[in-house]
């Protein structure tokens, strides 16, 4: 199935700028069948969520929300691994003849979150945010994002290494972002993630003493040690 997806850069500009002519006409008059069940899904799963008439499409909640969905059905009906996730050219697919409408719905006209940007992709940045924040279930999954915003999706999917996400890491990251005093600190997740992509150049979490839990804790320590003093100045 996968295998048989090709859809380069220039073909995913040609199709947006068909789109875009009529965006509010964009849902696909045909889609292949293999990717049918997908499709309904999603649409079907998006109404759920809308009707709550105090929820809106264009936040956090759609996104993990929908994210979750995407996850499950790739997982469990379409055989989808890292391997596939790591390539635009699903992506662009997916957004373009088989979500489109979806994707308009959530960001509008923008190139960038249908196929133009890597890492800006919607469905895949919803997709590696389940995937990096993953807890061994859903319902821990979702217990340990709960307090979270579209800026740790971001955050998350924007810290791609050379030899691409430390998927175990990350998730231990996550797993400790909200425990103890952790969410006190401002924008706690980017400057751990900022402070790790220095470490990790000259420690291997895996191999340091206590481990990768141990390496991320020293991690939020860090912060919350300066935090510590900052109250205590201020008193």
């Amino acid at each position: 199935m996968w295998e048989n997806v090709v859809y380069t850069k220039a073909q995913a500009k040609y199709k947006f700028q068909q789109i875009e002519s009529e965006p509010e006409n964009c849902a696909p008059r045909q889609v292949k069948k293999a990717f049918g069940p997908l499709r309904d899904i999603m649409i079907k799963g998006k109404k759920i969520f809308l009707r709550d008439e105090t929820t809106k499409i264009n936040s956090y909640a759609f996104d993990v929300h929908m994210g979750f969905i995407l996850y499950r059905v790739l997982k469990k009906d379409y055989g989808f691994n890292e391997r596939l996730a790591a390539q635009d050219e699903v992506w662009r697919y997916l957004s373009l003849e088989i979500l489109p409408d979806l994707v308009y719905e959530r960001c509008g006209m923008n190139d960038q979150r249908f196929y133009k940007e890597s890492r800006r992709i919607w469905l895949k940045t919803i997709w590696w945010y389940i995937h990096l924040s993953w807890q061994g279930t859903e319902e821990e999954t979702r217990y340990i994002i709960k307090n979270n915003s579209s800026d740790e999706i971001l955050q998350l999917v924007d810290r791609l290494g050379d030899g691409g996400y430390r998927v175990e890491l990350t998730r231990e990251i996550i797993r400790q972002l909200n425990i103890d005093g952790n969410s006190k600190v401002p924008r706690l997740l980017r400057r751990v993630l900022k402070l790790n992509t220095a470490r990790v150049k000259m420690i291997e979490p895996s191999l340091s003493e206590g481990g990768i839990e141990s390496y991320v804790a020293d991690l939020y320590e860090y912060f919350s040690k300066n935090l510590s003093k900052v109250e205590e100045k201020s008193r």
